[in-house]
């Protein structure tokens, strides 16, 4: 039988938390409009519409309806709230804020407001904005179950669970059937060490829920840890009797090893409070809450501030998601506890050339990349990065702006690899395109960027390849005519006129109207003797 490890068995009480399971993403009526029964907003059959259509996660069509709304009623705060929520829930948050700032503007008490201010900040990663959102939004909603989960959620994930389980069971009062809310009480009595309390509520959770598979999990890992062999064997049966997928599924599997065994006293029973924070770090990353990730890994590294494993995951993290003074912190930090010699300290200098090359910053950046020369380049990329590095900003180069934030690793990197591409540092941008590949496979606008600089960098039978992968995977997406016409290009370079000409029929039976920009492509003028671009572009 497979041998099961110490630190395996940790991964599977770490990771998995399921944070919202059962949740609601769309908040209630109670929150989006003013208090029930109150408003005749409630009675607009449009807004009650655009409302179950959110619920319902159809939110492009939501939001139709809402800024048809909007134009006829500029001033509704209700709009611009709902507007708002919509926006976060579609991961557009920079523009969820400035609908929630212009709510505010209107009616700053309204119901909503705050709340949608604490959903945006905890998916930015903005720990200390995110905590008093919630706060506020607890003040105001004090007989909402959803906004005091809210609030434990920031809570949990600043390591304050006893503040924490207090708000989870004010949730619990006002909406008692919930299993949620005492499963994650048990999680939180669980790093408390309180387990006799993280027993209870394990079991009221799966009395409320007898498919609750995190709960029956968690409760028979800790009767399993607790040497309760009988409980934790009739537990884990259990869980494999609930016919549903979920990775505890197999770790139950493997918990039962153990048990079999009899090697319960292998079991780990305290959690450690920095690995806590990384294994939900990890799961909230897997899942896509890239801000809460962001937040429980610098939770982490309050716990433990001179531990390098949290601080290379803290920086890689930051870097994916171009937060760049979170990032400059991480870095500044990690320099100054480190080595001199250190390689991860040359990493650090590494990350700091790259953002002053994404700030225009050239001078700083050389700076940066040659320190990282003298300690250690393993790798080379501080040498390619010197060896592209140009001398100063061209004409046609916009560095990264003060208020532009990226939270999403794939589109981060894309905007990373797009600033060095401006710079013509084509290997970098090349390098950065094909982490943002391997974090999204078959990411369309990844896939179309790299296939952009093999083209700028006169590599065409590599554009090609792309392009032409491109056109299996996604024969009909919204970029298909600068596509066809890049392929025509890149077919032109490398001397196929036949495939060029093809392409550029395709992308004028896509938009006629594209044959005066065709017409004035330089690189097009190679075909212009020949009769079949010429009656093409008539």
């Amino acid at each position: 039988m497979k041998k099961v490890s110490i630190t395996t068995l940790l991964i599977i009480l770490l990771s998995y938390v399921s944070p919202f399971q059962g949740e609601a993403t769309f908040p209630e009526k109670n929150i989006v409009f003013w208090g029930l029964g109150q408003s005749d907003e409630q009675k607009n059959n449009d807004l009650i519409k655009a409302y179950n259509l959110a619920k319902e996660n159809n939110y492009e069509e939501a939001l139709k309806i809402i800024d048809q709304k909007i134009q006829i009623s500029p001033k509704s705060t209700t709009l611009h709230v709902i507007k708002g929520l919509i926006l976060n829930e579609m991961r557009m948050y920079l523009l969820a804020i400035r609908e929630l700032n212009n709510a505010q503007i209107i009616e700053s008490r309204h119901p909503g407001i705050h709340f949608g201010f604490c959903k945006v900040y905890r998916n930015l990663g903005m720990s200390e904005l995110y905590l008093q959102a919630c706060k506020v939004t607890v003040e105001i909603h004090r007989l909402s179950s959803e906004a005091h989960y809210e609030h434990a959620q920031t809570l949990i994930a600043n390591g304050n669970m006893e503040l924490a389980n207090k708000s989870l069971s004010t949730a619990a009062e006002l909406n008692p059937n919930n299993a949620q809310y005492h499963y994650q009480r048990g999680m939180n009595f669980y790093y408390l060490n309180q387990y006799d309390e993280a027993e209870r509520s394990f079991q009221k959770a799966f009395s409320i829920d007898a498919n609750d598979v995190d709960s029956a999990y968690q409760l028979a890992y800790i009767y399993a840890a607790r040497k309760k062999e009988n409980l934790a064997t009739q537990q884990i049966e259990r869980v494999l009797q609930i016919q549903k997928k979920h990775p505890k599924i197999q770790s139950a599997k493997l918990l039962l090893e153990y048990v079999k065994k009899n090697a319960l006293e292998k079991l780990p029973l305290k959690i450690i409070p920095h690995e806590y924070h990384i294994g939900r770090s990890k799961s909230y990353y897997k899942s896509g809450e890239f801000g809460l990730a962001l937040i429980e890994i610098e939770t982490a590294e309050k716990l433990k501030p001179d531990d390098l494993q949290i601080k290379e995951i803290l920086i890689g993290l930051t870097g994916f998601l171009l937060r760049i003074n979170k990032t400059e912190k991480a870095l500044n930090k990690i320099i100054s506890i480190t080595n001199k010699t250190d390689i991860i300290t040359a990493k650090a200098y590494q990350e700091l050339g790259d953002i002053e090359v994404l700030r225009g910053n050239l001078a700083k950046a050389r700076t940066y990349y040659e320190k990282v020369l003298k300690l250690s380049d393993p790798n080379g990329i501080a040498r390619q990065s010197l060896s592209e590095l140009p001398d100063k900003i061209g004409p046609n180069t916009s560095p990264l702006q003060r208020s532009e934030i990226f939270i999403d690793p794939s589109i981060a990197l894309n905007r990373k690899g797009e600033l060095f591409a401006q710079y013509k540092m084509f290997k970098r941008a090349i390098a950065i395109y094909s982490l943002a590949s391997r974090i999204k496979p078959n990411h369309l606008p990844t896939m179309l960027n790299t296939a952009t600089v093999y083209y700028n960098s006169e590599n065409y039978g590599k554009a090609i390849s792309i392009l032409e992968r491109l056109l299996l995977s996604f024969p009909h997406h919204e970029n298909m005519l600068a596509h066809r016409i890049l392929l025509a290009q890149a077919y032109v370079k490398s001397n196929n006129r036949g495939k060029g000409l093809k392409n550029i029929a395709i992308a004028i039976k896509i938009q006629p109207a594209s044959k005066i920009a065709i017409k004035s492509n330089p690189v097009f003028n190679e075909l212009k003797e020949l009769k079949e671009y010429k009656n093409l572009i008539q």
